[in-house]
């Protein structure tokens, strides 16, 4: 910048009519240049995005492949097995509820399931809960206990003749 036009940066005198056309002339190039650095920030932004959303699609596919390569579908049955009945609480039976094993572990697939359901050891044992409210609801609470009474034999029977622990 001159030492004139920096003088009026300054200081908040009004540009002459000859400074006004000497800075819009000046203005000229810098605009450009600005013009043609946000048209290519823009492109590049496009670019970005479009390598990103390649990219989500190969790593989707990658992942694809690596569940098929997964470690765990190679165990043996009787590892599993053993797997399976370390997921068991150690510090009280199993309560029937679907985020514990081993109900949990009869949710996560198939094969799971089929092995989990014929694993006698893990349904030998079995805390089964009551609430308050069976007292207090008691036209429901017939109802629920009939449904539990249900799971509590269907669970007991999977069980085999194994052993069995069950707490109240």
């Amino acid at each position: 910048m001159e030492p004139n036009l920096t003088d009026l940066s300054t200081n908040n005198d009004p540009p002459s009519e000859a400074i006004i056309r000497e800075v819009k002339k000046r203005l000229l190039t810098p605009l450009h240049e600005l013009a043609e650095i946000t048209s290519e920030i823009a492109q590049l932004q496009d670019r970005l995005k479009y390598l990103t959303e390649r990219g989500d699609t190969v790593q989707k596919s990658i992942d694809q492949y690596n569940v098929i390569l997964s470690p765990v579908r190679r165990l043996p049955t009787d590892v599993l097995h053993e797997i399976f009945y370390l997921c068991l609480p150690t510090q009280r039976n199993p309560i029937m509820r679907a985020s514990d094993a081993p109900m949990l572990l009869t949710r996560i697939c198939r094969p799971w399931r089929s092995l989990a359901l014929a694993s006698p050891r893990l349904w030998a044992r079995l805390h089964i809960t009551f609430c308050d409210y069976y007292r207090t609801f008691r036209a429901r609470a017939e109802k629920t206990l009939q449904l539990r009474c249900e799971v509590v034999k269907e669970w007991l029977g999977r069980s085999g003749a194994c052993p069995l622990s069950i707490s109240l």
